[in-house]
Formats: structure tokens, sequence, C-alpha cells
């Protein structure tokens, strides 16, 4: 039987139908939650396969009275969720359905999307994760040569793991020392990130994490989120005399050595940035590019 692909706006799409989707399949990552796309989003449509057997979220603005799509802050890959298998038979229908809705604009595909990368001409993106389903010592036993060298520097500092940290200076210490970076973050993007984490917090589901001097002076600083499949390093700010002893390095060390043996994967969301692309892989992680999707009048 042929399924039927249909495009609907959030307020009414079945959000207990679209969480159970995103929930069961390995793709369906924490991006893709209703709640998560509800507080980040200016507007999202979501396509819906079936009876919700699988969905693909449609992040989209207007311009000039135009629907056109785009990344989210704070969302780095969504894309087609559910049985990718399914793609085969609904693959043509679905692309027009996606190229119809917008006419411009940018979408991410998932890491599982291979076959919608390669018809809609996407560009690989760069992703790191670990799995942290063993012991520490397996973890640690990949890291690279000059990681294990720093980190036995610092092992003999008075460096200190804190949990006890505050979510919203967490996140105000990443807009105070990246901001000027990143332009295209605004004031409303970093309280609209605050209400998501304390959605997820109420959850437990948002973890602070911080490396402070032996004075109790805050060095780095992380914030992660973690759904049934992966925890997600979503901020991570180091202080300039954070980087004078390598505490960015310490701190990550104690991440996963705090949450492994654990049936979750480590997400270090990027990076194409090449000076945070070699400071991830030295954690030994392996790549899982997910795909840029630019909608023109052409793809």
């Amino acid at each position: 039987m042929r399924q039927t692909l249909h495009i609907f706006a959030a307020h009414v799409i079945n959000q207990q139908q679209w969480d159970a989707c995103v929930s069961k399949h390995s793709n369906g990552l924490i991006y893709a939650q209703y709640d998560y796309l509800d507080r980040i989003c200016d507007h999202w449509s979501g396509l819906v396969i079936g009876d919700y057997e699988a969905v693909i979220p449609l992040p989209w603005r207007r311009k000039y009275g135009f629907r056109y799509y785009y990344i989210p802050p704070f969302i780095q890959q969504l894309g087609f969720i559910g049985d990718t298998s399914l793609l085969k038979s609904i693959q043509e229908e679905l692309i027009r359905k996606i190229r119809s809705y917008a006419w411009y604009g940018d979408l991410h595909f998932n890491y599982s999307n291979h076959l919608l990368a390669s018809e809609l001409h996407c560009k690989n993106r760069t992703n790191y994760i670990i799995d942290l389903n063993r012991n520490y010592g397996e973890i640690y036993k990949d890291y690279q040569p000059d990681l294990k060298h720093i980190l036995d520097k610092t092992s003999g500092t008075t460096l200190q793991y804190s949990k006890e940290n505050v979510l919203t200076d967490t996140i105000r210490h990443y807009q105070q020392q990246y901001a000027e970076r990143m332009p295209h973050l605004s004031l409303e993007d970093f309280a609209r990130l605050n209400e998501l984490c304390k959605f997820y917090m109420d959850r437990g589901q948002c973890i602070l994490r911080s490396a402070r001097s032996e004075e109790g002076l805050i060095l780095s600083d992380t914030l992660l989120l973690k759904d049934n499949k992966r925890l997600y390093h979503l901020l991570n700010t180091t202080f300039p005399d954070g980087r004078k002893v390598n505490s960015n390095h310490w701190l990550l060390d104690q991440l996963l050595k705090e949450f492994s043996g654990q049936d979750l994967l480590f997400d270090f969301e990027g990076s194409d940035l090449p000076g945070v692309k070699t400071f991830y892989k030295k954690f030994g992680g392996h790549v899982q590019p997910y795909f840029h999707y630019r909608r023109n009048i052409w793809h």
C-alpha cells in the first residue's frame, strides 16, 4: 500500500504520535522533538508519512511574502526520521513536497539520509560521536597521544569538576565569550535557548558541568542535553585563564569518564571549523556526517 505524504502546520500535528516516531527511530534526534522545535523555531511545519510512520520537520520563515527554509540556532540536524527503507518508494514525491513548500533556503538532513542527500546534491557537514557504552579505559585508549600528554600534565593540577552550576550563567558565559563570532545569533535566540533548557532541566535532561580553579573560579563550562540515544554537547565555553591550563581538555575528559558505561552516544555537535574540528578529533571520535541542502531553483 502506497504511503500518503502530507505537510501540516505545527499546531495541527499530533504531538504524541510525532514524538513517538522521533523516540522510536535511531535517526530521531532530540532537535526533532515537538517541544524542542516549538521553543526554538520561528515557524515550523511537519511532513508526515502515513500515520506518523516517518516525519520530516521543516523550519521556515517568510520574506516579502515568500516562505523559505532556514536552519534554526541550536539545531544541528533534522531531515527524514523513520525507517529509511521507506524512501525507495516515496522519495520522488517526498522531494516534490519539500521543493513545493518553500522556494529557497537551507535545511540540514540527518546522518542517515544518504539517499536524499545524493538526490538533492547536499554538502557533507562534519560531526564527531563517541560510543559511551564502554568502560572509561577503552574510551581513553582512543585518545590521540598529544591529548593524553596534556591530560597527564593536568593530573597534577588543582582543577575541580563541578556539578553545581547555574543555567543562566552557563548561557551568559557562552554569549560573553563568543557573541562577536556569531552575529547571526540574537538576544531572542538565547532567550529561547534558556526556555528550552529550563524545559529539559525540569525533566532531568539538561546537564551543566564546569572545570574550576582551586578558588572556585570557572575556567570552562558546558551545557549538554540528553535523550534516550545521545548526550548532546550543546554549549561549551573556555575563559582565557582556562586556556592557559587546558581546562577544556580536562573538562571533556571528565565528562566522558562520568558518562562512560551508559548506552548513549556522546555527540560533539560538529564541527567544520578547523580549530574545533582538530580539538574534537583528539578524543578519538567517529566521524558521522550530516547533510546541508540548499533549496534553489535548480535543487
